[in-house]
């Protein structure tokens, strides 16, 4: 198991690296008002909590708390939020030390996260494999670093090289209808224009 969860482990990296969109997560966070004002930050100790699988956030959407509006996205700040007095609304976000950084609102606010996602660790025999079509590719990974381990290096080797060709292919499964879909490059100098009320 030790040797399945480390090639689980693997796989799950360089999915994430090759930008394969079957680890990521949503879930919505209910932020209350605390002295008039809802929760600045969201991290692993403050209350409500971040996801216990979220890795890091990709985008966040908001909406008033029991309301029937749509969910507006928020900008995503990076050097540190501006300083700006809280509103009705939150409007923009920060990820820094594993935190989700926000301003503040004046009215209860529900926060959709969508955020790349760790899947947990294989413990049973049992368990399931969340990611489809990765037997090949656990397989020879696990093989390689079982022949490692009693000196079949050559051996270790081939697996090894199997299991990156697995990987390959899984990938290309996961990336090749992402290349049908229309893009059209923004130019440079583009920034999006937010307008804040």
């Amino acid at each position: 198991m030790p040797f399945l969860n480390s090639a689980y482990r693997d796989l799950q990296r360089q999915l994430a690296e090759s930008g394969v969109s079957v680890l990521v997560g949503q879930q919505d966070i209910d932020l209350p008002l605390t002295n008039g004002v809802t929760n600045t930050e969201i991290s692993d100790v403050t209350t409500p909590q971040l996801p216990t699988d979220l890795l890091a956030p990709q985008q966040l959407w908001e909406q008033a708390t029991g309301s029937s509006d749509v969910f507006i996205p928020m900008e995503k700040i990076t050097g540190g939020l501006p300083n700006f007095q809280p509103s009705g609304y939150l409007r923009m976000w920060e990820w820094r030390e594993d935190t989700i950084q926000l301003i503040g609102a004046t009215q209860e606010i529900t926060v959709r996260i969508r955020y790349e996602k760790d899947l947990p660790a294989l413990v049973l025999g049992t368990d399931p494999v969340q990611i489809r079509s990765a037997i090949d590719p656990l397989a020879y990974a696990v093989a390689a670093m079982a022949a490692r381990s009693r000196g079949a290096r050559a051996l270790a080797e081939d697996m090894l090289l199997a299991s990156q060709a697995a990987t390959g292919k899984l990938i290309e499964r996961y990336v090749r209808p992402e290349q049908f879909k229309g893009r059209r490059r923004k130019p440079y100098g583009y920034r999006q224009r937010v307008i804040y009320l």
